[in-house]
């Protein structure tokens, strides 16, 4: 779409070529009022959309908050996120919305499908190396602040340090130390890394993320990538076959230290055996971490950065914005979403609601992460010290999980480059029509 378009003008086309459904026929513009409409009875009713089923009881007790506060707005909690595009093609788009932030968000935004909540009291509380994550996606007429963090996770490499300390072996901060640690559990007879291959988006989040992000500017590769459009060839700087043949090599030698049938292992299976002390180390996030200690009260868990080159100032982690906070453009009860919005990052909710889920907050100011868990990977999180995973740049119309499982059983790069070179032209190219 076209920045200079008025919001107004926001077409069910708009929302369903941002959704990625293109070739809908146009219907009607996406103005009015939602189905919750204007105030009845003097009680404003918004839509709360989030992201994260397994958090819905803590919004509940937020929302029962709120509303003992302001007893004329009325908030409705929908988590399930796979409403959001019908509800934008209804015509019909929640007050309230928090997503997960990576590209089909950002394709969201860059319609301007949210509001500009720069002028909000409450964004000058986020801390600008956060919100940056947020804007280096692209923003709304170039901008536009149509998202505020509200959750960042760091991923890294969970570890047994029981095992560790047992088998003598310190938390690697070079490539060849970690080499070496997987080396010395490999002898002893333990699985030094539990796959779980079967779950494509294990291997993808994982091995593929931390190896590349490790090694390379990810940021700033797809900035140029997206910056050329359709206009790319597979010999061009910008190409994957050119820019990621380097880190195919380490994310096979990262698989090879995976247990005989990790193919036939998925995240649930490998939840299970980690927990019983299976493996030394556990490529996942923090997500992963309740689960864990569910299974086996006693675990004694850490975390650390994949270290994937040999001078630990080049360490970094992973990390996500898991949660980001965003108004519709049109919807009819702004000043309410503002309120509720507001309220949704007040320190004692967002700082709260972080602690509990094992993640980072994006206030500033925020208290030190105190969990014992983070500690290997809070320093480069509050050192800006990280990456966003270069999965998270693929629109689910590539199949980049189902691409690297196959690259990881035929281990054949030259393959698996030029197919994703293939795919992103193809996306390009149609996208540029």
């Amino acid at each position: 779409m076209n920045a200079a378009v008025p919001a107004a003008l926001l077409s069910r086309r708009s929302l369903i070529r941002a959704a990625g459904l293109a070739g809908a026929a146009a219907l009607i513009p996406l103005t009015g009022c939602t189905a919750a409409g204007g105030p009845r009875n003097g009680i404003t009713t918004l839509r709360f959309m989030q992201n994260k089923p397994e958090v819905v009881a803590y919004f509940n007790q937020v929302i029962k908050d709120f509303e003992a506060l302001n007893p004329d707005i009325h908030v409705v909690q929908d988590f399930n996120e796979g409403n959001f595009v019908p509800s934008l093609v209804r015509n019909d788009p929640p007050d309230v919305v928090t997503r997960g932030f990576a590209t089909e968000t950002a394709e969201f935004v860059r319609k301007g499908i949210f509001a500009d909540l720069s002028d909000l009291p409450v964004a000058k509380t986020v801390d600008p190396k956060f919100q940056d994550l947020v804007n280096s996606w692209g923003q709304y007429k170039g901008h536009e602040t149509s998202a505020l963090p509200f959750s960042v996770a760091a991923a890294g490499v969970i570890y047994n340090r029981d095992l560790f300390a047992a088998h003598g072996v310190a938390v690697p901060t070079t490539w060849d130390a970690f080499v070496a640690a997987c080396e010395t559990f490999k002898a002893a007879g333990i699985t030094p890394i539990y796959g779980t291959f079967k779950d494509a988006w294990t291997l993808r989040q994982g091995a593929f993320d931390y190896v590349t992000g490790g090694m390379l500017d990810v940021g700033a590769f797809f900035k140029d990538l997206m910056a050329k459009g359709a206009r790319i060839s597979q010999q061009a700087p910008e190409s994957f076959s050119n820019h990621y043949a380097s880190s195919l090599p380490k994310i096979l030698q990262l698989a090879s230290f995976s247990q005989n049938g990790a193919a036939s292992k998925n995240y649930a299976d490998g939840n299970a055996a980690f927990a019983k002390g299976q493996a030394a180390m556990y490529l996942q996030g923090p997500w992963a971490l309740s689960q864990l200690v569910q299974a086996n009260q006693d675990i004694q868990l850490g975390t650390f950065p994949l270290p994937v080159t040999n001078n630990p100032e080049e360490t970094k982690v992973r990390v996500n914005v898991d949660m980001a906070l965003s108004i519709t453009r049109n919807t009819p009860n702004r000043a309410a979403a503002e309120r509720f919005l507001n309220y949704l990052l007040e320190p004692s909710v967002v700082n709260t609601y972080n602690e509990k889920n094992a993640a980072f907050s994006p206030l500033i100011n925020a208290p030190a992460d105190s969990n014992p868990h983070l500690s290997g990977v809070a320093a480069h999180v509050g050192e800006g010290r990280y990456y966003q995973g270069a999965g998270t740049y693929f629109p689910p119309s590539i199949p980049m999980n189902n691409y690297i499982q196959s690259f990881i059983y035929n281990k054949n790069g030259e393959q698996f480059l030029s197919t994703v070179d293939a795919e992103w032209r193809r996306v390009a190219e149609r996208t540029a029509v």
